[in-house]
C-alpha cells in the first residue's frame, strides 16, 4: 500500500481518486509521518464492509467470470459432468 503525505494528497486530490477509482490499490494519507486515514475505491469500501452484492449476484458475477461464454444457464448443471455417476460408494462404519 502506497502512503501519501496529506499535503500531497490534498494538492493532488483530483489524481489520487482516480488512481484509487481505476482499482489502484488503497492509499495511506499520513500526517507528520504517522498514518491517519485511508483513501479507497467505493467498491473496495462495499467489499470490506460487507455491503453490496447478495448471493444471487455474487452467484451470477462467479458464472460471468469463471464459466465459459458458451455454458448452459441455470437449467443445466455445470458440474454434471465432473460428479460421480452412481448413487454412492459402499461405506460401512
Amino acid at each position: 500500500m502506497q502512503t501519501i503525505p496529506f499535503s500531497e494528497a490534498r494538492a493532488q486530490l483530483a489524481d489520487v481518486l482516480r488512481g484509487v477509482e481505476a482499482g489502484d490499490a488503497p492509499m495511506v494519507i499520513s500526517r507528520r509521518g504517522q498514518a491517519s486515514g485511508v483513501l479507497m475505491s467505493f467498491a473496495q469500501y462495499q467489499q470490506l464492509s460487507g455491503e453490496g452484492l447478495g448471493f444471487a449476484d455474487r452467484l451470477e458475477g462467479w458464472r460471468a467470470k469463471y464459466l465459459a461464454p458458451d455454458m448452459p444457464g441455470d437449467d443445466v448443471n455445470p458440474f454434471d459432468g465432473v460428479r460421480q455417476s452412481d448413487d454412492a460408494r459402499d461405506f460401512a462404519w
